[in-house]
């Protein structure tokens, strides 16, 4: 019954015409590429969606990566202010958790340069188990999107190679199909939301219209369109997101700790043009771990609480924060781990994609 299920679901896929973008139709690699997909969501929809810890529900506003859906939790959004990022199966999701744990534990204050990245990606306040399943791990880290009204968002994955070293034949054709333009540019766009004042609406782009653009289409088509507000560019916000991508650059160009593969950096900006231009000081809610997100009104755990050390900024780290924000409300982060590998070389697949991310933004500011 699942079998024939399956080819039922083949053939209905198949017939609407869904495809690789890359990949040409009726190709062996296509074929195959069609069955694996379509079994994945066969299996996905078998699957009974975990439940939800206390206190959660799914993020809103996520663009890219695992989102809530075919019995898979993707982001959550807590509401003491944080988010809860589920851990992958290992090995890549205890990869992420013991990058995390490094940056932010005891014996990341011992490195200069993982210190410094404690400014460069979201706060990290520990591991939360789900009440109901001991095998359903979240990452608990800052929500970056917590004061803002009407949050634009976008995820660009970054290198020339999206895979890592130790990737099979098949995974580094799948990865390098998926978008070739970011073997010139060393980066591609996974999705995006962007925000109408004028319609009040929310619009977001996923991975099927980011991989439509070319090396010149995303700087102004996809660039473009999550900078400009009802075709008003941003261009102070365009000039913040330069200045925090250079501190980013500035880091890799010193340090030789870490090598990233398929890892992004997330920009957001609030797209609500009533924010006064006056800086604002950090509100105490972007830190805040509630002390009672783990009361008697649930059963979830946290483990190794890291709120305290992240209150308690170094010197060298205060020194090397990104000056403030000439627009009040823009965020700028590296994000997702699954594949960094402790390599003392310089990252020069991430820094080759870096590089033309800020030249291909100046570009636009200069249009």
């Amino acid at each position: 019954m699942i079998l024939q299920y399956i080819k039922n679901v083949y053939i209905t896929f198949s017939d609407s015409g869904h495809q690789h973008p890359r990949v040409k139709t009726g190709s062996a690699l296509a074929k195959a590429g069609l069955k694996k997909i379509v079994l994945k969501k066969v299996m996905s929809s078998l699957k009974r969606m975990p439940t939800l810890p206390p206190g959660t529900k799914p993020l809103d506003n996520q663009v890219a990566g695992h989102q809530n859906a075919d019995g898979k939790i993707g982001c959550l959004q807590h509401d003491d202010g944080t988010i809860l990022k589920p851990v992958q199966y290992p090995p890549k999701g205890q990869r992420e958790v013991d990058f995390y744990q490094e940056v932010f534990g005891d014996q990341g204050s011992d490195d200069k340069a993982v210190l410094q990245l404690r400014d460069l990606v979201p706060k990290f306040h520990g591991i939360l188990h789900s009440p109901k399943e001991s095998d359903v791990r979240f990452m608990k880290l800052e929500n970056l999107l917590e004061d803002m009204r009407h949050p634009c968002v976008l995820d660009i994955k970054m290198g020339r190679k999206t895979y890592d070293p130790y990737a099979s034949q098949e995974k580094i054709a799948m990865e390098t199909a998926k978008f070739p333009p970011a073997k010139k540019i060393g980066y591609q766009m996974s999705g995006m939301q962007t925000y109408s004042p004028g319609t009040g609406k929310i619009q977001k782009f996923d991975k099927y219209f980011c991989k439509d653009l070319d090396e010149e289409s995303i700087v102004f088509q996809g660039f473009g369109k999550f900078f400009s507000l009802d075709g008003v560019m941003q261009k102070e916000v365009i000039k913040d997101v330069i200045e925090r991508l250079e501190e980013i650059l500035k880091w890799f160009n010193k340090q030789r700790t870490y090598n990233f593969f398929a890892s992004s950096i997330l920009i957001v900006f609030d797209g609500d043009v009533s924010i006064s231009s006056s800086k604002t000081s950090s509100s105490s809610s972007d830190l805040k771990v509630a002390d009672d997100c783990c009361n008697g009104d649930t059963d979830s755990i946290i483990e190794n609480d890291y709120s305290e050390l992240i209150s308690k900024d170094s010197e060298d780290s205060k020194k090397f924060s990104p000056s403030e924000s000439v627009h009040p409300k823009v965020q700028v982060r590296m994000i997702d781990f699954a594949h960094v590998y402790r390599i003392p070389d310089e990252d020069d697949n991430y820094i080759f994609g870096l590089k033309h991310l800020i030249y291909d933004l100046h570009r636009l500011l200069k249009s």
